[in-house]
């Protein structure tokens, strides 16, 4: 098996994700748009063969049940959250992540799917991201520290292993927007942004243990197992944003294990019963957010022929 092209590398320098529900468009209907998606990709990466050209095509749980007759251990819906803040949760069909080191390819591949159903789908979302100066987030700090770097590594935190059967090689997506409230984050001096977020700005390192507040971000978002080892996941997330200050973070990581996103949801957002929240939610807000299921090239040519 053979996992979707974007997951195991590294970022490229600009994305889009497109989150889409069927409304009036058939099973089959989609098939062919994502057919023509996958055909498009490949021409141009051949005609473009140093422009990084990657994809994921993941399916909501709804609509992956009728896709296929089986469904992966542990593969559910996001819950809603409702603790210190409210996290929405807002299901779609399909989530496409496209990237690329060029942005018009992006758009290419894009208009590549979208052609001929505008009217025909519900697009909740089409997001045009891009890496931000030395891959920071546009609060100024270095996002995806934590991501393991190796290949090895990456393929064990994202994929589902040989135990999983037909899905092996497939991985869950976490996906959800949040956008940034810059104003009120610049009026904060360097050393407190760097005690929201856990971290140095300039160099990205880890505040010491007697320093760092119990609500930092980072400090809500590691997870352990019960010998203390992390629990990691793999994030791809860009930053977006434009002149009228719509502006944040498209989040989405994979992983082999939803509840790891589970845990590190309730720790961030209040619920993870010691009544503290991440304060980084004091300056970005959550859109939206859904899980989906990304499957191996392999299932994927499958349930498209299917």
């Amino acid at each position: 098996m053979t996992a979707q092209s974007v997951i195991l590398p590294l970022p490229s320098n600009h994305a889009r994700f497109i989150v889409i529900r069927l409304k009036d468009l058939s099973i089959d209907g989609l098939k062919k748009q994502l057919e023509a998606l996958l055909s498009t990709r490949d021409r141009l990466i051949t005609q473009h063969p140093d422009a990084q050209i990657k994809t994921s095509i993941a399916f909501g749980p709804e609509l992956w049940s009728k896709l296929y007759d089986q469904t992966p251990t542990g593969f559910k819906q996001l819950a809603p959250i409702h603790g210190s803040f409210t996290m929405p949760v807002v299901p779609a069909d399909v989530l496409i992540h496209i990237a690329s080191a060029r942005t018009d390819i992006c758009f290419a591949l894009s208009q590549a799917f979208s052609d001929g159903i505008q009217d025909q789908v519900e697009v909740l979302d089409e997001r045009v991201c891009f890496r931000y100066l030395d891959g920071r987030d546009l609060t100024g700090f270095i996002d995806g520290t934590e991501n393991p770097q190796f290949p090895d590594d990456r393929g064990e935190t994202a994929l589902l292993g040989e135990e999983a059967g037909i899905f092996a090689d497939g991985s869950f997506v976490f996906a959800q927007r949040y956008a940034h409230d810059l104003d009120k984050w610049k009026r904060l001096k360097v050393d407190a942004q760097e005690h929201v977020i856990g971290r140095t700005k300039l160099e990205s390192i880890e505040l010491d243990n007697d320093i760092k507040p119990e609500n930092a971000h980072i400090a809500r978002t590691v997870i352990e197992d019960d010998e203390g080892e992390e629990l990691e996941i793999l994030r791809h997330s860009l930053p977006y944003g434009d002149g009228k200050g719509d502006q944040g973070l498209f989040f989405i990581a994979y992983t082999k294990d939803l509840t790891r996103i589970d845990r590190m949801l309730l720790r961030m957002f209040g619920t993870s019963g010691d009544g503290i929240h991440d304060r980084l939610l004091h300056f970005v807000t959550a859109l939206d957010g859904a899980y989906y299921f990304a499957p191996s090239e392999e299932l994927l040519e499958e349930v498209l022929e299917g």
